[in-house]
């Protein structure tokens, strides 16, 4: 699953949004407890800006949504540009 802090130009203010992103409702709900958990620490980290970490449910048969761990942090390959397509060569 995804947990991802969006945030827009300052000028807008400063409410970013979060996005859980799951396959199942106990993904979501384990992203956001793990964002409840753990908020303090994303915040010391990553201030005001932008992050995106993919997190993983652990035996969700048998702890519902209340163990969720770290898979990894892929907030730099989240914000990297694309890379750009080749052109299409002339016709002849």
């Amino acid at each position: 699953m995804l947990l991802a802090r969006l945030t827009v130009d300052h000028s807008h203010g400063d409410r970013p949004v979060f996005l859980f992103c799951g396959q199942t409702a106990i993904t979501n709900q384990a992203a956001t407890r793990y964002l409840a958990r753990n908020h303090e620490r994303l915040s010391r980290t990553y201030r005001t800006g932008s992050f995106v970490l993919l997190l993983k449910v652990v035996n969700s048969q048998a702890y519902g949504p209340d163990v969720v761990e770290l898979v990894a942090d892929v907030t730099r390959a989240a914000r990297a540009p694309l890379p750009s397509a080749p052109r299409p060569s002339a016709l002849q």
